[in-house]
């Protein structure tokens, strides 16, 4: 609660600063609208990035492998996965949510992933572009269908499972 008040107090403070600053400085009215221009882009910017802030599932990055902490599957809606993007490392690192397309193939895999998490068994997902996905040429770019993947769930033992006990 306390992050969003304090969030929406500093937009009126810098609200007032650049009211004050339209009103009482004798600079030309380019500068003026320049200003006017960059706080609303600064608006706009923290607009499309407070749900980074909270923590809300990302749908736009999703990393090669994970080590999965929780699946929840919204059928026939989405499909959120929490865990640890083993490319950083778990150690001292909060799970991030993950947000996937819901498809029956994704949902048999991750319903047995699912069981086995339960049971205090470690998961290791790994995240591979399939051979026969969408790929297009955007302006000199090679652009790959984000949906359009496999994924493999690993059984991995305690102890090689990272952060487990040796």
């Amino acid at each position: 609660m306390l992050d969003s008040f304090g969030l929406i107090i500093s937009y009126f403070i810098l609200l007032a600063a650049l009211l004050c600053m339209l009103i009482y400085t004798p600079w030309h009215w380019i500068y003026k609208s320049l200003m006017i221009i960059s706080v609303s882009l600064f608006y706009y910017v923290t607009y499309f990035s407070i749900t980074e802030f909270y923590g809300w599932p990302t749908a736009n990055h999703r990393p090669e492998k994970l080590q999965i902490v929780a699946i929840y599957i919204d059928a026939p809606n989405k499909i959120y996965l929490w865990g640890h993007d083993l490319k950083f490392g778990v150690a001292g690192k909060r799970p991030r949510a993950y947000e996937l397309n819901y498809s029956t193939k994704l949902n048999s895999s991750l319903n047995e992933a699912s069981n086995k998490l339960k049971k205090g068994f470690p998961m290791i997902a790994e995240f591979i572009p399939s051979t026969n996905s969408d790929v297009r040429k955007v302006e000199g770019e090679t652009e790959i269908n984000r949906d359009d993947f496999d994924l493999v769930i690993y059984d991995v033992p305690e102890a090689l499972a990272p952060g487990g006990e040796k």
